[in-house]
């Protein structure tokens, strides 16, 4: 029974996986474009760090997938915030993986 929760929750952790991929592309983008605006380094390291949170997240939904849900959607919210534009892919697939993992059964 524990074995079958843990593999239905494989799509929520891909999809968690790749929206911090998307993340992290973003974030280093961010630095490596903060040559031209010091603002934009910050902004690029939280957006590493939120993806950085998103991963964490999308491992964690196998073990409790309430508490693993709300880490990715936290990560999505943090991740959009932090460099807006470049975050909406990763937005879109951490988001839809927190809430998939928050009101699948």
């Amino acid at each position: 029974m524990v074995e079958e929760m843990r593999n239905s929750r494989i799509l929520e952790m891909v999809l968690g996986i790749i929206g911090s991929i998307f993340g992290l592309l973003g974030g280093l983008f961010a630095i490596f474009f903060s040559v031209f605006a010091s603002k934009i380094f910050y902004l690029g390291i939280s957006a590493v760090m939120a993806s950085i949170l998103g991963i964490i997240g999308a491992v964690y939904v196998r073990e409790n997938p309430r508490n693993g849900g709300i880490i990715l959607i936290v990560s999505a919210i943090w991740l959009l915030i932090s460099i807006s534009a470049f975050a909406i892919p990763g937005t879109i697939f951490l988001g839809i993986s927190g809430i998939l993992a928050i009101i699948r059964r």
